[in-house]
């Protein structure tokens, strides 16, 4: 009977000896996965004190599968987030799904506590430990993400949602020091939008951060999804002294960066359009390359608004439009073109209703009348009056439409 009970006991060691050699050697090839880059990424599968991650997956049968009925303390956060960095780099699709699944439901779910849920994140983020989600930087309602690209993207955007829930300064604190040196664009993307998010008088210091990772050269060269969307804190700031810098960077539209440009100086011509167009008007040179884009812009002026008409005006009359110019410009000015997406900071805008459009043409027939009579604009009656009928037109239809 102590033969067999030795024998057993033999066997027993030796399975658990396999597993921690297993382990091991798991831990092993997930260090070796480990992908370089900002030269911050640890092995996420490091010891803590005061939290073992085996014991928090004895008591909750694998963090992956199902979490406590309970708020969890922040050691139990801290080794969860260890091992969903092991399970990132893992690379299996469905393990990093139910993984990031699972950390939404610890820092959003039912049984989550904002104030724990901080000061975990805090604390992991101090280590610098990082992995790839293998998802896109994808901006949804609010400015909140919907995909992260590593796990620290993710870590500071919950801790900005978290933050506003305590109302806690964290979120604000960690983007500050994280603003102070060019690691990773997407990280300053969220950074900025925190500090946005929670000190309003920030706008000065968010437009030198935008000037500085416009001119960071590595970023520039190879723009991450992050840094695109952080282009819409140039419409946030309304940071002008950074047309110039846009101009430049349009010139490249096919690049990813280069449409990441248009669109925020699209969009800050909508957001400022009499600021705008005065420094286009007082400094003729910018956009003189591209005078068909440069008319784009000029017609986001809303003519119904004194200042703004006479700055479309001074525009219509200047030497250096030519016909061309002007006619893209009487074109624009008959369709609200306008980009419809949710942004990091600035609010969405919806698409104009049809109300909308009929009160905007009839402020610009309005518009064309008073033109028509105007000596100044003698020299090109003709395209007023080509587009007081398709003005017309446009009406009719709006009117028939209505009648429907």
């Amino acid at each position: 009977m102590k033969k067999h009970l030795l024998i057993a006991g033999f066997v027993v060691l030796g399975i658990a000896l396999i597993v921690i050699l297993l382990r091991k050697g798991d831990a092993l090839n997930s260090a070796q996965k480990t992908p370089g880059g900002k030269g911050r990424v640890e092995n996420a599968g490091a010891e803590r004190k005061g939290a073992n991650i085996a014991e928090v997956e004895s008591e909750v049968g694998g963090p992956l599968v199902e979490l406590p009925r309970r708020v969890m303390t922040q050691p139990e956060i801290l080794a969860l987030l260890d091992h969903v960095a092991e399970v990132l780099r893992s690379g299996d699709p469905v393990a990093i799904k139910q993984a990031l699944t699972r950390l939404d439901e610890v820092f959003a779910g039912k049984h989550h506590d904002a104030a724990v849920g901080i000061s975990a994140i805090v604390e992991f983020l101090k280590s610098g430990k990082d992995a790839a989600t293998g998802e896109g930087f994808v901006v949804g309602e609010g400015g909140v993400l919907v995909e992260s690209t590593t796990l620290r993207v993710f870590l500071m955007d919950q801790l900005g949602r978290l933050s506003r829930e305590a109302g806690s300064s964290a979120a604000l604190e960690v983007a500050r020091v994280n603003l102070l040196r060019p690691d990773s664009a997407d990280e300053w993307a969220v950074s900025m939008r925190n500090v946005a998010w929670f000190d309003p008088n920030s706008r000065e210091f968010l437009a030198d951060r935008v000037s500085t990772m416009l001119a960071y050269e590595p970023w520039r060269k190879n723009p991450s999804q992050g840094m695109q969307e952080a282009f819409d804190l140039i419409v946030y700031t309304g940071a002008l002294n950074t047309v110039p810098e846009l101009e430049g960077i349009m010139t490249g539209l096919e690049s990813p960066l280069g449409r990441a440009a248009a669109v925020a100086m699209d969009r800050l011509a909508a957001s400022q359009p009499l600021e705008l167009m005065t420094l286009l008007n007082l400094k003729p040179e910018l956009f003189a390359s591209t005078p068909l884009l440069r008319s784009d812009l000029f017609a986001h002026a809303d003519l119904s608004n004194p200042a703004q008409r006479q700055q479309a005006e001074a525009y219509l009359v200047r030497p250096d439009v030519n016909t061309d110019e002007r006619g893209k410009f009487f074109a624009s000015l008959l369709q609200s073109g306008q980009f419809v997406s949710h942004n990091l900071t600035t609010p969405f805008t919806p698409p104009e209703t049809p109300a909308q459009a009929g009160s905007r043409m009839e402020v610009l027939s309005r518009t064309l009348d008073s033109w028509l009579a105007d000596e100044r604009f003698s020299g090109f009656r003709g395209d007023l009056t080509r587009i007081g009928e398709v003005i017309k037109r446009i009406d009719e239809e709006i009117k028939a439409d209505a009648v429907k």
